[in-house]
């Protein structure tokens, strides 16, 4: 019987490898432990990848929201709370990094889709594991809008390379690997990261150089807390056999300036 609000609660510990130059965890790193508790959380419930891979099927992640409060720094104690949420043509999933007071320092939200591992296609969700997805489920925090909008100006870019290193068990480059080729080119940071939304369009494998490109920041109105931000536009591309650009993912970032951190 699936439980009615079937949440997992995991512990982790910033390491001195998960941090940049201001000792605080990178997003990638928070991305790892969401992505963790994640899969430690479907496979307790039926629908893991053990499940689809016996099906020839693995589950990727389609989209991604991160609201930022703060980033942890090394060596704090943090819990990672993550439920899944709930399914249309999406399986969507919530999730919150907690701090030893258990105020949450980040929320965010993913949307999942099933891929058949031979046609690397997407796929419905077979009936068996459908039926295993919880009906009733906890309420998360929705993306900025109905789509991530694409680039329109590019005002800074830089090369990033695939390496065999990023690649995850379904043979594409990890998700959380984009995350930090999306902020690569913002040369002037426009205070601190409030949230950051990505649509992954198209997989990527290694040995692809591609090209990480962003918006001037500009101003995007307030937060629902009244405070002012900025808002760059993001995109990762690949140049295809007619010489055309094509987005293998599309993001949003907005910033709020650095005083007003908390």
């Amino acid at each position: 019987m699936v439980p009615d609000f079937p949440e997992l609660t995991m512990d982790f510990r910033v390491r001195y490898a998960e941090v940049g130059p201001d000792a605080l965890a990178r997003l990638s790193a928070v991305a790892d432990w969401f992505q963790e508790a994640a899969g430690v959380n479907a496979s307790a419930l039926g629908f893991g990848n053990e499940a689809l891979f016996s099906q020839g099927l693995t589950w990727i992640l389609t989209r991604m929201i991160f609201y930022v409060r703060s980033l942890p720094e090394v060596g704090q104690s943090v819990q990672v709370r993550t439920w899944p949420a709930q399914r249309d043509h999406l399986a969507h999933r919530g999730y919150e990094l907690l701090d030893g007071g258990n105020e949450p320092l980040i929320r965010a939200t993913g949307a999942w889709a099933i891929m058949d591992l031979a046609t690397r296609r997407i796929v419905p969700m077979p009936a068996a594991l459908a039926e295993a997805y919880p009906c009733r489920t906890i309420p998360y925090v929705p993306f900025l809008g109905s789509v991530t909008p694409r680039l329109r100006k590019v005002a800074d870019e830089c090369t990033v390379q695939a390496r065999k290193d990023d690649l995850d068990m379904n043979g594409h480059v990890n998700n959380a690997r984009y995350l930090g080729w999306l902020l690569e080119p913002v040369s002037e940071p426009s205070g601190a990261l409030a949230a950051l939304e990505v649509t992954f369009r198209a997989e990527c494998l290694p040995g692809e150089t591609l090209l990480s490109r962003c918006s001037a920041a500009l101003p995007a109105g307030t937060a629902e807390s009244g405070e002012p931000f900025l808002q760059r536009e993001h995109a990762i591309v690949r140049t295809n056999e007619q010489g055309a650009s094509v987005d293998v993912c599309r993001a949003v970032s907005r910033w709020r300036p650095a005083a007003q951190q908390n």
